[in-house]
């Protein structure tokens, strides 16, 4: 039993349900900042047949006592070691256990368990947080009905708060308070919340289909009242559309949100007590962008959400975490289409799923959605488990329809409410509602990496037909089904066929008339708007990528056409030369001018991609390379287009600062616009963006001159950093995008970083802060990858006192370290070096040493 409790590998083959569980707790705190004393009242029962050892996860917790029905265990009995206490006998298959422990939140730099930011103390225990505040069987499959009775000075605690009901409020003397707080559902000690502190709290309230009035409040710290409306709002919308799409209602009579300002992740959806990153909660038209609000949007959702599919319905154990983690994404992405526009929130999506998980699918962080084995689970929270598991949940309903899909959520809730399960069950309910099974599926949660679809064209002569040949070129171990939405056109570019296939295995087969008796092959577009996780090995010609790029009735197909278009340009170029054939992409983005697009699909068209997602595309990490490219062609099309730019950024720039779709659009459309007019080689328009920053009415506005004048090194950058910082010195929220933007382009961008972190508003312990400046800095390649490997030796010092620090954030800036085998030259050397160092490192947390060994294993 110590072994296994003990073990530094855990493995899916060896689960087992815990021999005993805890389905009640009484957990009292007698709050300080530095010596919190914390008790827990255990219901004990015995699960397995025979009674067998039991074991409480504990770690960084000072023990001070151990009852079983009201009697002091004698120390000989039990053991406690830095990971728990150990029962080796416990006396009987039910009893009940009081564990007493003290903690220090002031001192709790990792930000998990019970910790201090700001003015108040709060929690986070998802994944293994619980066991840091108090002992405990924490482990996902362990449900509690929760009772929580919180003491402390009313002067330093003036609001306390925890899951579910308030059922008990009391004064004593001497400035003491009690608060007592049941949560009715039972729930796993990972969804526990506490939060005590100098609050304000903001009030609304939300009226469900059956009439029921649901109290709802976000707590936040003195200053900021003003930017928690859309927050609201936002909440309001979740609620009712999750009414309207899947008949779920709100089963408690209260819903509270915490604006946190140091988190380590986006929020966490405690049962009725969320906590979030403080920038997902406040914004206003002052202090947040387009992408702020729409961000606050969709996280608001995905956590309100989670209280049934991750709360009411949770998990088994930890690798299914993709099961409630992938779930709800795909619920906040279907939300946030339906909220502002399907096809804009797709070339989102799949956007970030190339830039960021097709990558790591490829790369030594590699894994499935559903992990065979961990050793720190803080690891496994990652773009593959959260959006290839919403990929995979978005395939599902593409195989059986989005309204047998929602039948099929209704089930899966209905079915196995109060329990947690796996991903096995929600396959099982989905297939129950399509009326057979899906060959394969089951696959997608075991096999790792991006499945690359290779396309053959062949021409039967006899039948004067195209015949398209599909092959998954990947593991023959897990064959999957793939859902292929497809279209014909002609050569003219009119649509002649639209289809949804299923692919179900290693191969497929289309078969299309030839457009004439000469055999004219007509043009396919294949998995439209990406309706399966997979990259494409089609080998089409410009002319027929062109004609799409253009003529393309789905929005979202259209639109990578068009960076197909741009990317084979580079991949040609590289090799003969620059002036190979721009002209097909400038013809590309003239014919758009004329089209009668929304205005924010219109700018998102335009958007030039990125370096790295020019690096990863083509497959080529020269980036100085690909980099002089990129400003050659920017500069092309600004030099070409230049009336025409002057136009979109004149008739979009009587901007009303708003979010509406049309507002959000006309905003887009004038930033594209003056982002082309400052690559102009004559530099005249460098002016005018300072006065778009000084006269901006919007965020998006204001940020959007900033990045572009540090992007293109303009003469006016100082000014345009020192104007944004006088104006928002005052809000930390704001000033990460300050920071962020100083490093994210360019090269030599170390110097600055190096400058920024001693700037007084930085702050290495606050994630935020972390995130806008040494994040900013590792995604940007000329400075990250530069050849001399400044860039490695730089943010390996930060991942060092990030180690002591807070190890969650010291793994997360790590894993950027996971390209350096791609590179030329020695950086794959010099990364190799600064690795083994950490490695080394004395202290080395859990956290930081997998994903340290894990990249190192690469080189």
């Amino acid at each position: 039993m110590m072994q296994s409790s003990f073990s530094p590998i855990h493995k899916l083959e060896d689960y087992k349900p815990n021999p005993w569980l805890t389905p009640k707790l009484d957990l009292r705190f007698d709050l300080d900042l530095h010596l919190t004393v914390v008790r827990a009242d255990y219901e004990v029962v015995l699960q397995s047949e025979s009674i067998e050892p039991l074991f409480l996860n504990g770690e960084s917790l000072e023990f001070l006592s151990l009852r079983i029905d009201g009697a002091i265990v004698d120390p000989e009995d039990y053991q406690v070691s830095p990971t728990g206490i150990l029962i080796p006998h416990p006396p009987k298959d039910k009893f009940r256990l009081t564990v007493e422990n003290r903690i220090c939140p002031a001192k709790n730099t990792s930000l998990e368990g019970l910790y201090k930011s700001g003015s108040m103390l709060c929690t986070q225990n998802e994944p293994e947080g619980f066991r840091k505040i108090v002992y405990s069987i924490d482990r996902p499959d362990n449900m509690m009905r929760f009772l929580v009775t919180i003491s402390g000075d009313q002067t330093l605690f003036p609001v306390m708060l925890s899951n579910g009901n308030l059922v008990g409020d009391k004064q004593f003397e001497g400035g003491k308070r009690e608060v007592v707080w049941e949560d009715p559902f039972p729930k796993p000690s990972y969804l526990f919340a506490l939060v005590a502190g100098e609050l304000q709290e903001t009030v609304d309230s939300f009226i469900t289909k059956s009439g029921r009035e649901i109290t709802l409040k976000i707590f936040i710290e003195k200053g900021n009242e003003e930017k928690v409306g859309f927050a609201f709002d936002s909440l309001k919308k979740a609620m009712k559309w999750d009414e309207d799409t899947f008949g779920l209602e709100y089963d408690l009579d209260l819903f509270m949100i915490v604006a946190v300002e140091d988190f380590n992740m986006g929020a966490m959806e405690n049962k009725g007590l969320n906590l979030f990153n403080a920038k997902l909660v406040l914004a206003n038209k002052k202090s947040a962008t387009d992408e702020s609000f729409e961000a606050i949007l969709a996280v608001i959702a995905h956590e309100y959400f989670h209280n049934w599919t991750g709360n009411r319905v949770t998990l088994r154990n930890w690798f299914n975490l993709t099961l409630k983690e992938g779930l709800t994404v795909f619920r906040d992405q279907w939300f946030t289409e339906d909220m502002t526009d399907p096809s804009v929130k797709r070339i989102k999506d799949v956007l970030f799923l190339k830039e960021f998980q097709f990558p790591e699918d490829q790369g030594p962080m590699s894994h499935p959605i559903l992990p065979k084995t961990y050793k720190e689970m803080n690891n496994f929270y990652t773009v593959t488990v959260y959006e290839k598991g919403a990929e995979v949940i978005r395939l599902v309903s593409e195989l059986i329809g989005r309204e047998n899909f929602k039948k099929g959520l209704k089930l899966y809730l209905s079915q196995y409410d109060g329990q947690g399960v796996t991903f096995e069950e929600f396959v099982s309910s989905m297939e129950e509602v399509n009326g057979s099974a899906i060959p394969y599926l089951r696959n997608w949660y075991h096999r790792s990496g991006t499945p690359m679809i290779s396309v053959k064209e062949i021409y039967a002569k006899d039948s004067n037909e195209w015949i398209l040949e599909l092959t998954d070129t990947g593991s023959s171990e897990y064959p999957l089904v793939f859902s292929n939405s497809f279209a014909v056109f002609d050569r003219e570019g009119r649509l002649v066929r639209e289809e949804k296939r299923v692919m179900s295995g290693a191969r497929d087969q289309i078969r299309m008339a030839a457009l004439d008796s000469k055999g004219t092959k007509p043009i396919v577009s294949l998995f439209r708007s990406l309706s399966s996780p997979i990259r494409l090995d089609y080998k089409q010609s410009e002319e027929e990528i062109k004609i799409l790029a253009k003529v393309e009735t789905d929005g979202v197909s259209r639109f990578f056409a068009f960076q197909n278009l741009i990317f084979e340009w580079f991949r040609k170029s590289l090799l003969f030369g620059k002036e190979d054939n721009f002209s097909v992409i400038l013809e590309t983005i003239g014919d758009s001018f004329g089209r009668n697009w929304d205005k924010t699909y219109h700018s998102f068209y335009l958007s030039f991609p990125g370096l790295t997602q020019i690096s990863e595309s083509i497959g080529c990490y020269e980036f100085t390379k690909i980099q002089n490219l990129r400003v050659w062609a920017i500069e092309s099309i600004s030099t070409t287009f230049t009336k025409e730019f002057q136009v979109l950024l004149e008739e979009n720039r009587k901007t009303i600062p708003v979010q509406t779709k049309e507002e959000i659009g006309k905003r887009r459309l004038k930033n594209i616009a003056l982002y082309y007019l400052l690559y102009d080689p004559s530099k005249k328009f460098e002016r005018l963006a300072v006065m778009e920053q000084r006269e901006a009415k919007h965020m998006s506005e204001e940020v959007s001159a900033l990045k572009f004048l540090l992007e293109v090194e303009s003469k006016e950058k100082e000014t345009s950093v020192n104007l944004f910082f006088d104006k928002w010195k005052q809000d930390h929220l704001v000033l990460d995008v300050w920071f962020a933007a100083q490093v994210a382009t360019g090269e030599d961008r170390c110097k600055i970083a190096e400058q920024l972190e001693n700037h007084p508003q930085f702050n290495i312990r606050n994630p935020n802060k972390v995130r806008s400046l040494y994040f900013s800095l590792a995604r940007n390649p000329l400075s990250f990858h530069k050849e001399d490997g400044s860039g490695y030796t730089f943010l390996a010092e930060r991942i060092k006192r990030l180690n002591e620090i807070n190890p969650q954030m010291a793994a997360a800036l790590t894993k950027l370290f996971s390209p350096v085998s791609k590179q030329k030259g020695n950086l794959p050397k010099i990364a190799k070096k600064e690795l083994e160092v950490l490695s080394n490192l004395p202290n080395l947390s859990r956290e930081l040493g997998e994903v340290v060994g894990t990249i190192l294993n690469s080189l």
